[in-house]
């Protein structure tokens, strides 16, 4: 059973989904109002609206208050969504892919105001993206889910600690990934190969040197690297 804020969200919906607010990678906004008939029609319903917050992102966004929902690029109409979704400093704000798609500029800008809610408010945000540079670069704690299956979380820093990159140089050409005990995956060609390992780092030199291999690189793996690496190993 879901609890929110320890309540159930279909029993007590006002309460819940006061404290709550969305945004999704198609925001449903309606497209015959205005985006300041959009900030005035949205506000009467949160009693927490904050119209100088805003008003601030209307600025921050480029937003023109006069401009028809329908006539908004998808980046403004990101950027109406997520003004509309933070303006009453919700509790928990949920990111649904909220960037995807968008352009370099766009993307920075949604990213920014979310960093800033975080660091101004200390609220949760709940961010859900393929975009894991973005993820990083936001996140405290993290949650990789793959086909379905929950394959790693944790707090950001200790998942990228606990992770190493190696790479081996073997005399002899391997024909397949060799085993190697301890590592999430392994990957490469011929006499090179790539090693990630999670927590096993300290036993990496003495079991490549039993397999014939010297360690030609050492340092740590990208987030992409962390989650590709999981991801292999369940779907393997």
């Amino acid at each position: 059973m879901v609890r929110v804020f320890g309540q159930d969200p279909v029993a007590a919906p006002v309460a819940v989904l006061g404290r709550v607010g969305y945004l999704s990678e198609q925001p449903d906004l309606p497209g015959w109002m205005r985006v300041d008939e959009l900030i005035c029609y949205t506000k009467a319903f949160y009693p927490r609206w904050d119209s100088a917050y805003a008003a601030q992102m209307l600025k921050q966004f480029g937003l023109n208050p006069a401009q028809r929902i329908s006539t908004l690029s998808k980046g403004q109409m990101a950027k109406a969504g997520l003004l509309v979704a933070q303006a009453y400093r919700p509790d928990l704000l949920l990111l649904d892919e909220p960037s995807s798609g968008l352009d370099p500029l766009v993307r920075r800008d949604i990213l920014e105001a979310v960093i800033r809610t975080v660091a101004d408010d200390g609220r949760t945000v709940f961010f859900s993206s393929h975009l894991l540079e973005e993820i990083e670069r936001v996140s405290d704690h993290v949650a990789m889910v793959h086909h379905g299956k929950m394959v790693l979380h944790g707090p950001l820093d200790e998942i990228k600690a606990q992770h190493r990159r190696f790479v081996l140089s073997f005399e002899a050409t391997q024909e397949k990934a060799p085993l190697i005990a301890g590592a999430v995956s392994v990957s490469g060609l011929g006499r090179e190969w790539t090693v990630i390992c999670n927590g096993a780092r300290n036993e990496l030199p003495g079991v490549a040197a039993r397999l014939g291999a010297r360690i030609v690189g050492e340092g740590a793996p990208s987030f992409n690297e962390i989650f590709v690496a999981h991801a292999g190993a369940g779907a393997e």
